[in-house]
């Protein structure tokens, strides 16, 4: 394949700092194992970037949106030999917070140009804020944000179909993870971007780790998503990633977060380690209801995988013909007004979770 660093735009990579040069050679490695251009990743000079504004804070860094002004490679023109591109194109910048070192940060990238093109958001290149002296992953932009905030503010355009979509998809990009040997680890909302009222894209990988990857010292994520191996022994699993994605569908149909009326902090997480399951607020399919509290079971070994949560989700689509009527015919559910404490979150000891 035609080596990207050859090509003009990426000519300004070699005026780098000497910090730098461990980034240049990630990429410069990166664009020789491409085989295609959706593989691709470049050095996007910080100038090249207009609009910024920002967007969100997370537990590792914050979320910027942005015009690049020279947009996306997308195919290579043979007759100027140069790469065609999309041309001012939205995208999402994430810098990581001082936490996170370099070796984390070219990590988190690695694992998402591993999953590029398999239902997770893409990943374009790195740039440098030379005035705040920090890295940022420039991605693709999600239009309606984290799903977190497309049920918040959208959540009365989505009908049962959408939400069934919405759910297939996210299990899909689960199923690519898992079939990788690999976990998310911090599964949730915050962490699935969408696109539109039926995509959504799982994204931030900046704790991705193979199955035999665990460190009981060290225990993330948002309380009402963790599994209660993993709040009581620190052990991460598939099947925790599975449990995560249970609270989601719960969340997705109802527009209530799991625990929404109890504060995420020591008592919850033992609570949970204890048996401890959320409330149901609104009326759901039955079918939904069974798969969610299959992934919430107790005993690891006893959750079903992605493949079957798949599986499971499409049969009642395909093939029965009283489900797919009931979800056609199903209104959408509103959520009901309630209004929670200002200190309904609290902050919980270093020791026990650090909530991202």
């Amino acid at each position: 394949m035609k080596d990207i660093g050859e090509t003009k735009e990426l000519e300004k990579s070699e005026n780098l700092e000497d910090e730098d040069k461990e980034i240049d050679e990630f990429i410069q490695q990166i664009q020789l194992n491409a085989n295609k251009f959706q593989e691709i990743i470049e050095w996007i000079p910080f100038e090249k970037l207009e609009n910024i504004t920002y967007l969100t804070k997370g537990g590792f860094g914050i979320a910027y949106k942005a015009r690049w002004l020279d947009g996306f490679i997308y195919s290579w023109d043979y007759e100027v030999e140069n790469w065609k591109r999309s041309y001012k194109q939205d995208v999402c910048l994430k810098s990581l917070d001082d936490s996170t070192n370099k070796i984390d940060f070219l990590q988190e990238i690695n694992n998402q140009l591993k999953f590029r093109g398999k239902n997770v958001i893409n990943t374009y290149g790195i740039t440098k804020n030379l005035t705040k002296n920090e890295h940022m992953m420039v991605m693709e932009y999600a239009k309606y944000g984290s799903l977190q905030n497309l049920l918040n503010n959208r959540f009365e355009k989505l009908n049962w179909v959408k939400k069934y979509n919405i759910l297939l998809k996210v299990v899909i990009g689960l199923i690519n993870i898992h079939e990788m040997g690999l976990m998310h680890k911090d599964f949730h909302p915050g962490n699935i971007v969408s696109q539109s009222l039926y995509l959504s894209f799982i994204t931030d990988f900046g704790l991705c780790k193979p199955v035999t990857g665990n460190d009981p010292e060290n225990i993330y994520g948002v309380i009402p998503y963790v599994a209660p191996e993993t709040l009581s022994r620190g052990e991460y699993t598939k099947a925790s990633d599975i449990y995560s994605f249970g609270m989601i569908m719960l969340e997705v149909p109802t527009n209530y977060p799991p625990y929404y009326n109890i504060p995420h902090n020591e008592n919850l997480a033992m609570g949970i380690c204890e048996g401890l399951k959320p409330e149901i607020k609104c009326e759901i399919l039955q079918f939904l209801k069974e798969i969610m509290e299959k992934c919430w079971n107790f005993e690891p070994l006893n959750c079903p995988i992605a493949e079957e949560l798949r599986s499971q989700l499409q049969k009642y689509f395909s093939c029965d013909d009283e489900i797919r009527k009931q979800v056609n015919n199903q209104p959408n559910t509103k959520q009901w007004d309630f209004v929670i404490p200002d200190d309904i979150i609290e902050e919980v000891e270093e020791n026990e979770i650090q909530e991202n």
